[in-house]
């Protein structure tokens, strides 16, 4: 029997993330649920705000069966990168048949006009494309312009507008693209919209739970930061937000405490200055930004002031905020060509699973297309060339944000070839 995959950042973990586990768990009572799960770095551009290991323990926690990592150069990247890799990272696996995603519009007849006609992108399309951009309009502007255009469907700007139907477009864009056995299932986002900050709802958004985690963190005193006290405080004002038992697996750990983009800016200054003359060869760095940070003889002190000074009507705020943590992480073009080039996935890096699970993970032993990494330490006998080399750098950029973590906190964090896999004996 084949199971369930679904495609997660988990960040945080939150009620909607187990309504969404929950009501896949009820259509298809006798499956697994297998996540791909973007690692310490989001696709937003920035740090994920908690650890991956305490991320995967919440969700293991709360309904999840095994947890993969999704590699920071494809969870750092844009919409049809992401999708598209983690989607071929759940085929890769062998055990996954289903594919159930979150959307704000559950029409998928709808959703896989969009896709099909953006896979083949006819003549047309792609002119008014281009032209929309050379007005100065930003990528997903321009797109959903030409889309209702070309489709003579002014529904399309509307389904563009949310975040999670755009991804979804993009993941039945990759099952039409490379020809995937893999249904997919909608489950309608219930309760505040993607964006939506306030937290009058039980199902809120992973971005108000963020802002309210950010808010909470920024008005401590510096002493009071780094103490329990005030975790457990921070806690206790989102509890309502999450699950039980994401908040036992937070409140339990010395590790749940917040990172922010903030927390890396002296790096990335570094970065900067290490790459000026080249800045334009990372991955998603337009020119024209290239151009204004090269120009800069001092960087400014703070991430928000480089961030108002580098916006601009023709990119988006996670755009340049992608192309910034790409320098950070040192993600080049050429990176994300080689690994298009090779169907994006050349391994999977097992972070937990569930007990019961184990006998889908022997399954997988057999039926995954590429090695999985149980132990951190077998990597150089299981990986060769530059998979080996992808996957150092890999661990390279996790014990980034284990250094960032130390400089705020004082807390050491197990190294990568200390970690154990997560295993949630429920």
């Amino acid at each position: 029997m084949k199971h369930i995959g679904i495609i997660a950042e988990y960040n945080p973990f939150h009620n909607g993330h187990q309504y969404q586990i929950q009501k896949a768990k009820e259509l298809f009572p006798d499956k697994k649920i297998v996540v791909i799960m973007s690692g310490d770095f989001v696709q937003r551009g920035e740090p994920a705000i908690f650890n991956k290991y305490l991320r995967a323990k919440c969700a293991l926690s709360s309904g999840a069966d095994i947890i993969l990592e999704l590699p920071p150069l494809f969870s750092t990247a844009s919409a049809e990168h992401f999708s598209s890799s983690a989607i071929l990272a759940l085929a890769a696996t062998g055990v996954v048949d289903t594919l159930c995603f979150g959307a704000e519009y559950d029409n998928l007849d709808t959703l896989y006009k969009i896709a099909d006609f953006l896979v083949t992108e006819p003549e047309d399309y792609q002119i008014l494309l281009k032209q929309h951009l050379k007005s100065g309009l930003s990528f997903p502007k321009a797109r959903s312009l030409a889309l209702c255009t070309c489709l003579q469907d002014d529904f399309c700007e509307t389904i563009l507008k949310q975040p999670n139907n755009i991804l979804g477009i993009e993941y039945l864009k990759a099952i039409l693209k490379y020809h995937l056995p893999i249904t997919p299932c909608i489950i309608k986002r219930q309760g505040s919209g993607y964006h939506d900050l306030s937290l009058e709802n039980s199902l809120c958004s992973a971005s108000s739970l963020r802002n309210k985690i950010k808010q909470h963190w920024d008005s401590a005193p510096s002493f009071a930061v780094k103490g329990a006290t005030f975790q457990i405080s921070l806690l206790s004002q989102i509890d309502n937000y999450i699950p039980a038992s994401a908040g036992l697996a937070l409140t339990s750990s010395e590790y749940a405490k917040p990172l922010f983009l903030s927390d890396f800016y002296p790096f990335l200054q570094y970065a900067f200055w290490q790459n000026r003359n080249q800045l334009d060869t990372y991955f998603e760095m337009p020119k024209e930004l290239a151009r204004q940070l090269s120009s800069c003889l001092q960087y400014p002190c703070d991430i928000e002031v480089l961030l108002n000074k580098l916006s601009c009507k023709n990119y988006t705020t996670s755009r340049i905020k992608r192309a910034l943590t790409n320098i950070l992480l040192n993600q080049k073009n050429s990176d994300i060509q080689k690994a298009k080039q090779e169907n994006y996935i050349t391994y999977l890096r097992l972070l937990g699973f569930t007990a019961s699970s184990s006998p889908v993970l022997k399954e997988m032993k057999n039926t995954c297309t590429i090695p999985v990494i149980n132990k951190v330490t077998d990597s150089k006998k299981i990986l060769s060339g530059d998979a080996c080399s992808r996957f150092e750098k890999d661990i390279l950029i996790s014990t980034l944000y284990k250094q960032a973590f130390f400089n705020k906190y004082g807390i050491g964090t197990p190294s990568e070839y200390e970690q154990s896999v997560i295993i949630e004996d429920l």
